[in-house]
């Protein structure tokens, strides 16, 4: 029988680890709308999907392994 410690301990485990993000998010409240800083082009952006207003906040996210550079082979198709 599982004590209350191990399933504590079990449920820390499986909680991903979470980095705080800078974005973009939409002014409107009905509008669920992100954008990472990062992929912002403009100094004031407007939200893609209603295009509002965008304001600066703050995100934590899981933290995903970052894939290596793929090489692209020359001359040879992919199917």
């Amino acid at each position: 029988m599982p004590t209350s410690t191990t399933t504590e301990e079990q449920k820390l485990e499986q909680k991903p680890e979470v980095e705080q993000v800078e974005i973009w998010k939409c002014k409107e409240a009905e509008c669920k709308a992100w954008v990472r800083k990062e992929f912002v082009t403009e100094a004031l952006p407007n939200c893609p999907l209603c295009k509002n207003p965008m304001i600066r906040s703050y995100r934590h996210v899981p933290i995903t392994a970052k894939k290596g550079n793929k090489k692209f082979l020359m001359g040879k198709r992919r199917f």
